[in-house]
């Protein structure tokens, strides 16, 4: 019986993961990260079922993501890749979690670029020894925002409808 909720998180968290590391260590995440987190939805669907009217909400969700998405990458305002992921994501949720997750996301978004301007002010370029250190503070506009979308996805997983229906509540 807890198999299943076990299974939900892994399946979730694992591509959540993988975009942060990625993101962090390149300011990329490749395309093959957003397709495998729809790809857990769509596996986890089946097992996860309440009914049409809640597959269709998530899709809807889903898909209205995407739009916005797309819209805030055509202007600039966010990556690609992390716009992908957004809308990947956006699948697991319902417009209740969504809202959730773009709170939890702007506060771990807001945090991170604090933390970034921060760094990028104050820690001479010469200390940072580590790939992702380098990556993360050398100077310039970018912020890997993906760290924020995985942790306001990771974080809103727990509240969410589809996690909820895996506990029997």
């Amino acid at each position: 019986m807890m198999l299943l909720p076990a299974l939900l998180f892994f399946v979730f968290t694992i591509p959540q993961v993988m975009a942060a590391l990625n993101d962090a260590n390149a300011m990329k995440i490749p395309n093959r990260i957003p397709v495998l987190a729809f790809l857990g939805f769509v596996v986890m669907i089946p097992l996860t079922w309440a009914g049409v009217p809640i597959l269709l909400e998530h899709l809807t969700v889903g898909v209205t993501l995407f739009a916005v998405g797309f819209a805030m990458f055509a202007f600039g305002w966010m990556g690609g890749g992390d716009s992908k992921l957004m809308a990947a994501t956006a699948f697991w949720f319902t417009w209740h979690d969504v809202v959730h997750y773009m709170i939890a996301t702007a506060l771990f978004g807001g945090a991170l670029t604090l933390f970034i301007m921060i760094g990028r002010s104050y820690i001479p370029v010469r200390v940072l020894t580590t790939q992702w250190a380098q990556t993360m503070f050398r100077d310039e506009t970018k912020i890997p925002y993906g760290l924020a979308l995985a942790a306001g996805a990771i974080i809103t997983l727990p509240k969410s409808q589809m996690f909820l229906t895996t506990i029997g509540l």
